[in-house]
């Protein structure tokens, strides 16, 4: 017989007469405990009955119990087993278990004018209180438990005979055979079925192993590829599919099969694979994602054509940011082709008039001249600007101390006329000794070019205030005006290169559409971010938030 079978009728054997011990325990201990409830019981009725003289001996029959008074010298066997009881616990009334002439009693000792009394009783048991049915109870357990020992034998049989079956298929299998059919219970323990499984699994290891490899590899290679991939099969559904697929499309691809339109929400897309189906032929168009508003070159080629198991595979390969920059680019030359010529028509139809013989008129020659200067100034400003954004060493910080106060007067003191002609109260709100380690040149430019904004865009007698503070090694310069503002519809754009808010206001005061693009260039080659908060027809407030060391306090 089967080791493992005879272990486990062994154990639940144990476990059963085990339990069976703590279940007559339990039941002894409950008929004890009522024992001496009912010793205390009888205790206090002799002590309420003493009073009027009942007879102790009459009470102890009626009650089956024994009365002992305890004298001080005892005598008899019984007075002398309660004594000794007595030693020790003389403090309150008690319970106790002592052996009077051989027998276990069950004895309750109490104090009665003085005097100790034991009231006892044979001690009761499950076996003596109720011996019919403690042997009735032995035997329900018994024929239990032979019923379960019996279940299991003939249950460890049907496994056995489950296994053989199981034994004879693998064998099957390994010769290239059919295995006969076989309804087993999933929880049976099959250790035959282990030992042919891991035989076979020996013989074939060697090309499981090349199949494994060969599969990682390609998962690996599909995974990781910058195209998005997926293969649908000829029911139309998903097969294959890989990371890239799954962001090109805006949400995670599903792994069971499934059709691929519930992934596919883009007509232009969903056509191209219908088409390719219906005529197998390969299909090529740049479309743009629904759900990602991705712009990608999508190929959709067929498969195994030919057969009735025919498969498509679509490859889509992200441009979207080719055509930003290919947008970008050409916004560039556009807007930089524009504002070239604003400044040389004007310096050119200027300088025309004046050798056409105005120049013979000194006041229309110091104004043509102030105007050709202006405009030149405009023009070199906007050369300097296209440099400071295609700069190759834009991204390279060269660290300083920098007095921050007095490179905020520096570029107010530039601005100084435009300040007065326009009648702008200037506060500058930072500490004289603050000083900070970061790239000068790129905060020079920074600080210039949003103070140029918040003065040229302000009111007349407006208000432009600059503020700083340095936490946790954070400087955060703030630059507010009460200027025209900017909607919030705008404020996405601003930072875009020759975007402006009021065009035909910037062209006047000679702006190129380039400084606020300039600022955010430059935070961003420091690490830092510039925000925003702005109201139209209150003013606007540009906070400039870069890493920097701090410098030592001057005195």
């Amino acid at each position: 017989m089967n080791k493992r079978i005879i272990r486990r009728a062994l154990i639940i054997s144990l476990l059963s007469l085990a339990g069976f011990f703590v279940l007559v325990t339990t039941v002894n201990q409950q008929i004890v405990h009522q024992q001496a409830r009912d010793l205390r019981r009888v205790g206090r009725t002799y002590a309420a009955s003493s009073h009027d003289g009942v007879n102790r001996q009459a009470l102890a029959e009626s009650e089956a119990a024994f009365i002992t008074v305890i004298p001080n010298n005892p005598r008899t066997t019984r007075q002398k087993v309660m004594a000794d009881a007595l030693r020790g616990n003389r403090d309150a009334a008690f319970v106790t278990t002592v052996n009077v002439n051989g027998r276990t009693e069950q004895a309750y000792l109490f104090q009665n004018k003085g005097q100790w009394v034991a009231v006892s009783r044979f001690k009761s048991s499950v076996w003596t209180t109720a011996p019919e049915q403690f042997w009735l109870l032995t035997l329900a357990f018994a024929a239990l438990l032979a019923a379960i020992l019996i279940w299991l034998f003939r249950s460890e049989h049907r496994y056995q005979e489950a296994i053989e079956v199981m034994s004879h298929n693998l064998d099957r299998i390994r010769r290239k055979k059919d295995p006969d059919p076989v309804i087993l219970a999933p929880d049976s323990p099959f250790i035959p079925v282990a030992r042919r499984i891991n035989a076979l699994a020996a013989e074939q290891a060697h090309l499981r192993e090349k199949v494994a490899v060969r599969q990682s590899s390609f998962d690996r290679l599909i995974d990781n590829l910058p195209l998005g991939v997926m293969l649908i099969d000829t029911d139309k559904d998903v097969i294959l599919h890989n990371h890239a697929m799954s962001q090109l499309l805006g949400h995670q691809i599903p792994q069971p099969r499934h059709s691929y339109l519930d992934d596919v929400k883009t007509y232009a897309l969903a056509r191209m694979i219908e088409h390719t189906f219906r005529h197998e032929k390969t299909h090529h168009q740049e479309l743009t994602i629904l759900t990602t508003q991705k712009s990608v070159d999508a190929s959709v080629i067929p498969l195994n054509q030919g057969i009735s198991r025919l498969q498509v595979l679509v490859i889509l390969y992200d441009v979207t940011y080719l055509r930003q920059v290919e947008k970008m680019q050409l916004d560039f030359v556009g807007n930089v082709s524009h504002e070239l010529k604003t400044p040389v028509t004007a310096i050119s139809g200027f300088a025309e008039t004046l050798l056409g013989g105005a120049k013979n008129d000194p006041a229309t020659l110091d104004r043509f001249l102030g105007i050709i200067y202006d405009e030149s100034k405009r023009l070199t400003q906007l050369i300097n600007d296209v440099l400071t954004l295609s700069r190759p060493d834009s991204n390279q910080n060269v660290a300083a101390s920098v007095a921050l106060k007095k490179l905020v007067d520096d570029a107010l003191h530039n601005l100084a006329k435009v300040i007065q002609d326009k009648q702008i109260r200037v506060e500058v709100a930072i500490t004289p000794d603050l000083l900070v380690v970061t790239d000068e040149r790129k905060l020079t430019q920074i600080v210039r070019n949003l103070l140029n904004n918040a003065v040229f865009y302000n009111r007349l007698a407006g208000h432009v205030t600059i503020s700083a503070q340095v936490v946790d090694h954070q400087l955060s310069l703030a630059v507010a005006d009460t200027g025209i503002g900017i909607s919030e519809t705008e404020q996405a754009r601003i930072f875009e290169r020759f975007y402006r808010v009021d065009k035909a206001r910037s062209r006047h005061n000679g702006g190129t559409g380039l400084g606020l693009a300039i600022v955010a260039e430059l935070v961003k080659s420091m690490d830092g971010h510039v925000a925003v908060h702005s109201q139209v027809g209150v003013g606007s407030t540009f906070t400039v938030t870069l890493p920097v060391g701090e410098g030592p306090h001057r005195g």
